[in-house]
């Protein structure tokens, strides 16, 4: 059984150990640029209502993290959020990815949001097939934007509409 709750002080060294572990898989960032302990313990203190950082656990064990976060600076954007996902790799295709979309779709209008907006590498199949499978649209594409271990890397913006 999976359990989705909010994410505790408790949980930062788990938060740092999914990200780290889902990074060394999945090609997240540049190998030289590491986020560290401070940085997480930064995204619990700054997690809240309107920007939750959300868990799933099994059996006592955070397996994958979820949050949301400002999509863009000025007021006239705070309605839209930008969702990031990290699934430890013996999880990922256990359906948690589609359980915390799921989720959030259901708590849309409690959170207060009516657009997603989610970041993906366009070599990121299966982070592509998830969110296109819960009904997200490209909505650009940033070309070689990114780059990992010195190579460049196209980068897609995709977003949702959720009805109020």
């Amino acid at each position: 059984m999976f359990t989705i709750r909010r994410s505790e002080w408790d949980d930062v060294p788990a938060l740092l150990d999914v990200y780290q572990q889902g990074n060394a898989s999945n090609f997240v960032a540049d190998s030289r640029q590491t986020i560290g302990l401070l940085e997480v313990m930064d995204w619990q203190e700054a997690s809240s209502d309107r920007h939750p950082l959300l868990v799933v656990e099994h059996q006592g064990e955070l397996i994958a993290w979820c949050s949301l976060e400002p999509f863009y600076g000025l007021p006239a954007f705070d309605r839209a959020l930008e969702v990031s996902l990290y699934v430890l790799p013996k999880w990922q295709g256990h359906g948690l990815g589609k359980q915390f979309l799921q989720h959030l779709d259901c708590h849309h209008a409690d959170i207060g949001f009516t657009h997603l907006v989610a970041y993906l590498y366009a070599t990121n199949h299966h982070s592509l097939a998830l969110f296109t499978g819960q009904r997200f649209e490209q909505w650009g594409r940033l070309p070689s934007i990114a780059s990992h271990n010195g190579v460049a890397e196209d980068v897609l913006l995709l977003g949702r509409i959720y009805s109020c």
